[in-house]
């Protein structure tokens, strides 16, 4: 066997559950609406059965009655019909109607409000009449036949175990008056019912554990299967990983950009630099650049070439490189350390403007000469 054609022994992801359920393919059995259909019409039945016989033997009255002969006498056909469909639609409006709120109920019980995505798609497969036969002698069509009809036979067979042990009342029945006939007629109906829906219900509920049985099965995975799921859901890693390194490097490169608008550059001094600029826009001096090892070179080299003053502070620049991110202001806790050096700084540009510059070299590594006296910044 190939390696990517393995057994599928894995359970089915929740990616993969909601794939089947947008489908339509759900564990569901149709026979406990049918269940519940029986049941709710014994109940109805013992709880409105005084309504029943009472339209019922109204419709009696009228068709075996003198009101048939006034209406057929005085032509009242019209007449005649609207009782005939108004005695059929109160009798037959609540069973209806119960069966369509009961039809609906059970299936949201056993799979809740289904979006299937293709249900309103047109395809032209659907009307294939070979796809049709296909899916019809297909084994899971053949085995769904089989089981309608051992259900049907099952069924029936409870329904003549329940009628066997009234065959001995038929012959007292003409002995009956019609009320007690119509009662007698009630209690049996009413047996059906409700046998064949408790019958009914054990089937349903072993129908759904087997149909959900069948299903898992179904959505089973292979391990090939997962690993192919979780890259097209979270991503190839390699990929991701490649999207972060030029992330990087786009935002390094900007940063860069603006290490030129810096007023100083605060290093470790070795290990570590930070780019600081001042403005009065700003309500405190923002950090623009920061960078440890060959990025701190690179910062330092930058500084030199445009004339920023790089001063060493360990302790300052250690803590603006752990505590603060680029493009943040410098916080309450270290305004004291910064506005010294950024004093030195402005003195030292003061400085330069009232004399020419003795030297390129005055532009490296300065120390401010308060450093020693004002350690400043807390030491991480």
């Amino acid at each position: 066997m190939a390696e990517g054609q393995d057994d599928k022994t894995e359970q089915a992801t929740e990616a993969r559950r909601q794939e089947f359920r947008k489908r339509g393919q759900v564990a569901m059995t149709r026979e406990l609406g049918t269940a519940l259909i029986f049941l709710a019409a014994a109940g109805l039945l013992y709880a409105m059965s005084r309504f029943f016989f009472t339209n019922i033997a109204e419709v009696f009255n009228v068709s075996f009655g003198l009101s048939m002969l006034k209406f057929v006498k005085a032509g009242e056909y019209s007449d005649l019909l609207w009782f005939a469909s108004e005695k059929i639609a109160i009798l037959v409006a609540p069973i209806m109607f119960g069966a369509l709120v009961i039809g609906v109920a059970s299936s949201l019980m056993q799979t809740g409000i289904l979006q299937v995505e293709d249900a309103l798609s047109f395809n032209l497969g659907r009307l294939n009449p070979m796809s049709a036969m296909g899916r019809i002698f297909s084994m899971k069509g053949i085995g769904e036949l089989v089981k309608s009809i051992l259900k049907m036979i099952v069924v029936m067979w409870t329904m003549y175990l329940l009628l066997k042990s009234e065959i001995h009342q038929i012959p007292v029945l003409s002995s009956y008056s019609i009320p007690e006939q119509f009662a007698y007629l009630g209690r049996v109906i009413f047996k059906l019912l409700m046998g064949t829906g408790v019958f009914m219900l054990v089937i349903a509920v072993a129908d759904y554990f087997f149909q959900r049985w069948q299903l898992e099965k179904e959505m089973m995975m292979s391990k090939q299967e997962i690993k192919e799921e979780h890259k097209s859901h979270e991503g190839d890693p390699m990929i991701k990983a490649r999207i972060r390194k030029i992330q990087r490097e786009v935002s390094q490169r900007k940063m860069m950009q603006n290490i030129p608008k810096a007023d100083v550059i605060i290093t470790n001094p070795t290990h570590i630099a930070v780019a600081l600029r001042y403005s009065d826009k700003l309500p405190a001096p923002q950090l623009i650049g920061k960078g440890a090892d060959f990025m701190a070179e690179k910062i330092k080299e930058l500084a030199r070439q445009h004339n920023i003053p790089v001063i060493e502070n360990k302790p300052l620049a250690r803590t603006i490189f752990k505590t603060m991110k680029v493009g943040q202001v410098i916080p309450r806790e270290l305004f004291v350390a910064v506005a010294e050096v950024l004093s030195y700084v402005f003195r030292l540009k003061r400085k330069r403007k009232a004399r020419r510059p003795q030297g390129a070299g005055q532009s490296a590594s300065q120390r401010p000469p308060n450093q020693n006296r004002n350690p400043n910044g807390p030491r991480l």
